[in-house]
């Protein structure tokens, strides 16, 4: 909103000065909504339209309030006293008494704040600074006159709602566009990339009969070769002439190395039926993305019809409960830490998804510690200090004393056959030197 814009709206709004604050409502990060006696105000501080309107809805609350909603319910109630524009920058003040809130349609510095007095109470995007952020100067422009105007039967406020309700929809509709041609391409290249190497795989699944023609002469052959030996040279069966150069493992039997030789047969022909029928899935992929490029993306049956193209990526189940203990942070943060040999295990192996950070103290016996976070997130530094913490606490190193952390994601660790004691093979490891402090801690609980 602009400066004419906002006077309009305040001008507009007048009549809920002496009407008695009845809820608050916070649906998203960027919008807050007021509820008066049959009228809802709505707050737009951020995003791709900023402003101040009635609305006639209150979208659903997500499944964990944000804070400055409780903030409002808890220190604000009564009757909105005033409602004023600042003549320094694009400013509304909301007044209940000695409380207001301050609304800033200023474009990337604005804002929502709570405040009592001078003193701010809550900031509706996360934990409250001590004072109001300085307003930057601000450049000198020509006043701009409003972008819309009412109809007949239309006020100013009901012609805002329309104006940035039709903006807000063709913003979210481009950026929708844009999404779903960024993942057509996206898809596009991975489906491309992946026919190559389906072809290239279909070439070495090729090799099979020649394999099993080595493998043959080798069974051939058999009862003349020593054990210790790591090559031989053999005719083919079939044509003599031609000789085949084999390599073995001298620290085997030659059967193993023959029956070694059948398997990779068998898995190249098996492997040739998959890749032909994965081939064919490919390139109908790749034809169907194409054509999808080619749309009209201004119809919303066509938007409709290419988001069906893309799998939908299901919510990570609760972590259940196990042989493992659950750390928990002061902002919500979660880490797991195995509790023996079988927790250690089943939290690396079963729990851990590949993309999650895995943690353990180096060269030392000590719990698995798992960081559960979403794809294509990392763990940020705070938290992963926490979690070397965590690590020392588990192994119970002393306080003050320093330890390696290795840490890495759980796609890269290995099992070792048959090892009863627990111990695994760590993959790109990167490592930590840490030195125990349980205040780094503070705030965290196990349970």
């Amino acid at each position: 909103m602009n400066d004419a814009e906002i006077a309009h709206q305040v001008h507009a709004l007048q009549h809920l000065v002496g009407a008695r604050l009845t809820s608050c409502w916070q649906p998203a990060r960027d919008r807050v909504i007021l509820a008066f006696p049959s009228t809802l105000l709505l707050l737009v501080p951020r995003g791709s339209h900023p402003r101040v309107h009635t609305t006639t809805r209150r979208p659903k609350n997500p499944a964990k309030p944000f804070s400055f909603q409780g903030a409002i319910r808890a220190h604000l109630a009564g009757r909105l006293t005033g409602l004023l524009q600042s003549s320094d920058d694009r400013i509304v003040d909301l007044l209940f008494n000695e409380k207001r809130l301050h609304l800033r349609l200023t474009g990337k510095s604005g804002g929502l704040w709570l405040l009592d007095g001078n003193t701010v109470l809550a900031a509706y995007d996360g934990p409250a600074t001590a004072s109001l952020p300085r307003l930057s100067p601000r450049p000198i422009h020509p006043v701009s006159p409003p972008r819309y105007r009412p109809t007949k039967d239309e006020d100013w406020d009901l012609a805002a709602r329309h104006y940035f309700t039709e903006k807000e929809r063709a913003f979210h509709k481009r950026q929708r566009q844009a999404r779903l041609q960024k993942n057509l391409r996206d898809h596009l290249a991975r489906s491309s990339r992946l026919l190559e190497h389906l072809y290239k795989d279909l070439d070495r699944s090729c090799d099979a009969p020649l394999l099993r023609r080595k493998a043959d002469t080798l069974a051939a052959h058999l009862h003349t070769i020593k054990r210790g030996m790591d090559q031989v040279s053999l005719p083919d069966l079939e044509q003599p002439d031609h000789i085949h150069q084999l390599k073995l493992n001298p620290t085997k039997a030659p059967s193993a190395t023959l029956e070694q030789m059948y398997q990779k047969a068998r898995r190249f022909e098996k492997a040739g039926e998959q890749i032909l029928s994965r081939i064919e899935k490919a390139e109908q992929r790749i034809k169907k993305l194409e054509e999808a490029l080619d749309d009209d993306f201004e119809d919303p049956a066509v938007l409709k019809r290419i988001e069906l193209l893309f799998p939908v990526h299901r919510r990570s189940a609760p972590i259940r409960k196990g042989p493992w203990a659950l750390w928990q942070g002061p902002d919500g943060q979660q880490v797991l830490a195995g509790r023996n040999a079988r927790g250690n295990r089943q939290l690396t192996f079963q729990v851990a998804r590949g993309h999650h950070t895995w943690m353990h103290i180096r060269e030392r016996p000590g719990s698995h510690i798992i960081i559960p976070l979403p794809a294509n997130q990392s763990p940020p530094l705070p938290l992963l200090l926490a979690a070397a913490q965590i690590v020392l606490a588990q192994a119970k190193v002393p306080e003050g004393q320093a330890a390696d952390v290795q840490y890495t994601q759980a796609r890269h660790i290995r099992s070792i056959p048959r090892d009863v004691s627990g111990r695994v093979i760590v993959n790109n490891e990167k490592v930590l030197r840490v030195v125990r402090d349980p205040a780094v801690l503070a705030g965290w609980s196990r349970s």
